[in-house]
């Protein structure tokens, strides 16, 4: 049954029962669904939070709703509520297929797509740390790629926008002392282990490093059925490697994902010990966007055994 959603900027209306207007139902933190504003019926995006009664939920919206941006790239804020039905944030509607969706397409030349993909990001996620925010949950289902009328993306000069900022972190905020959530599959060891006084912009760049592999793959690197076989991984495993990712990709995708691997399970060592070395994996990782970024332009010309040794020099020294 629809209804109307009234701001004190403008009437909403949204049908939660409709299956085909649900973007994301009974997500871990909200359901996501599609309306549209009732004076122009222009679409929008309606992001209704769960257990609005939690600190977290509230501090979510409350960051979520508070974000802006004055730059193109990201899905942009229009209207946040809260009543007695419950917290809702209100964003602009975007035309377009995640790299989750689109891992279930037949890409010609998809290493490469994705690549582009991946630089069109950091161009974005630049803006974005250059602003003081760190996003903390890149992954496949926040990355859009735009779409034309017949719901095709462009193959060749992916046009991406990046959304969902309910995790994000503003850098210039006192630390957080309660846990953090986070997206098992791409978070790194800061935000696995809850040191967000370690949480900078290679966190992102460690996640995008893992979105770029299951981008190619079309398969996380890191997948168990058991939760805490996949974080043991994610501590302490490389990616591995995979028949469709190049070795210089694969080099590039280790550098971003970069961790030091812990002397002994988190339980047996000091909190320390913990930070002191998740502090010195992220030495080895990617600075900043633009390092990333001028890399990985590298990476489509220099695949030719002849030039790889050459290529590897660069990275790693």
């Amino acid at each position: 049954m629809s209804f109307v959603l009234k701001t004190n900027q403008a009437a909403y209306l949204l049908d939660p029962n409709n299956d085909s207007l649900v973007l994301k139902r009974k997500g871990k933190w909200s359901s996501v669904f599609l309306g549209y504003r009732v004076e122009d019926k222009l679409p929008v995006v309606i992001k209704k939070l769960h257990n609005p009664n939690e600190t977290q939920t509230q501090l979510r919206f409350q960051r979520e709703a508070l974000m802006g941006f004055n730059f193109d790239g990201v899905q942009h804020t229009l209207d946040a509520w809260k009543d007695d039905s419950g917290y809702y944030i209100i964003k602009e509607f975007i035309d377009g297929l995640s790299l989750r969706q689109l891992l279930q397409k037949d890409i010609k030349n998809r290493a490469e797509f994705s690549i582009k993909c991946i630089i069109a990001t950091l161009d974005i996620l630049e803006k974005i740390h250059s602003s003081g925010i760190v996003h903390a949950d890149i992954r496949p289902d926040n990355i859009l790629i735009l779409v034309n009328k017949r719901g095709n993306p462009d193959l060749l000069n992916p046009s991406i926008r990046i959304i969902d900022f309910g995790l994000s972190v503003n850098m210039a905020e006192p630390i957080v002392t309660q846990r953090l959530p986070f997206s098992l599959l791409y978070s790194p060891p800061e935000q696995l282990l809850n040191l967000p006084e370690l949480i900078n912009p290679s966190t992102d760049l460690f996640s995008l490093g893992l979105t770029l592999y299951e981008s190619v793959a079309k398969y996380p690197p890191f997948f168990n059925e058991n939760p805490e076989m996949i974080m043991h991984m994610q501590l302490n495993t490389a990616v591995a490697e995979h028949r469709n990712i190049h070795p210089l990709l694969l080099a590039f995708i280790r550098k971003a994902s970069f961790k030091k691997q812990l002397r002994l399970p988190p339980s047996k060592l000091t909190m320390d010990e913990i930070r002191q070395t998740v502090f010195e994996g992220q030495q080895d990782r990617f600075t900043d966007c633009n390092q990333m970024r001028t890399i990985l332009q590298e990476v489509v010309p220099n695949i030719s055994e002849t030039e790889k040794k050459s290529f590897f020099k660069r990275i790693f020294n």
